[in-house]
């Protein structure tokens, strides 16, 4: 008898214990994570992953998929080495940026703040972004975003409308160090840009060199005043 009862406490406390443990992960809450995700990224001074990123365009129903490796660091400085099924450079010293498309020998150059100003993980990385400033924050329904159940999903919506401004953002976040590992951009006209991040590596030595870039004495050069 002594041994029954001793087994239904402990029985007892155990599933309290789970519960209570179940109830604190549920309750945490979406700007919760976001602020997570937040002070990963300010704490960050540089990342490099490899991507894929696949746009789909509704109403010409076309989808392509690209595959390359990204580098960012503070300040606004990026490169996305874009390597098949075409090759295409984006390079940003922070106040530039250079568009390069070798097969059309041409380099477009315009303004770093105004093209790259909604896309989230830069934004965030270089210190561009605010998210709980930026956008209101949710949890997303759409698990298709997921591709394991240790992710939160989250969808953003701008506070204030600009003008290139996408509907909402989809991020996937891995609910152990907070790491963007997904993110899906919905314009208003329902095109969206997904983008997958594997190989994650953060705060290696990058040289400043890496994000500049001199376009080739046979290139083109356009000059783009917007995006």
């Amino acid at each position: 008898m002594k041994h029954i009862k001793t087994f239904t406490k402990t029985f007892t406390l155990t599933v309290i214990a789970l519960l209570l443990c179940s109830n604190a992960m549920a309750a945490i809450s979406a700007n919760t994570v976001a602020k997570k995700v937040q002070s990963l990224y300010d704490r960050t001074s540089s990342m490099e992953a490899n991507f894929v990123q696949t746009a789909s365009m509704k109403t010409l129903s076309i989808s392509e998929r690209d595959h390359g490796i990204v580098y960012m660091k503070k300040d606004g400085k990026i490169r996305w080495e874009y390597k098949s099924p075409k090759e295409q450079l984006i390079v940003s010293n922070g106040k530039k940026i250079w568009f390069y498309m070798p097969s059309d020998h041409q380099v477009i150059i315009g303004n770093f703040e105004k093209s790259f100003k909604y896309k989230p993980t830069q934004t965030f990385l270089t210190g561009m972004g605010r998210i709980l400033e930026d956008f209101h924050v949710k949890f997303s329904s759409n698990k298709a975003l997921l591709t394991t159940k240790n992710e939160y999903a989250l969808e953003l919506t701008p506070k204030k409308y600009y003008e290139g401004a996408p509907a909402k953002i989809l991020l996937a976040v891995d609910k152990k160090d907070y790491l963007i590992l997904k993110s899906v951009v919905v314009d208003k006209f329902d095109n969206v840009t997904e983008i997958d991040f594997k190989n994650i590596k953060l705060n290696t030595t990058m040289p400043d060199t890496l994000f500049t870039f001199t376009p080739p004495k046979d290139a083109e050069i356009i000059h783009s005043p917007g995006q």
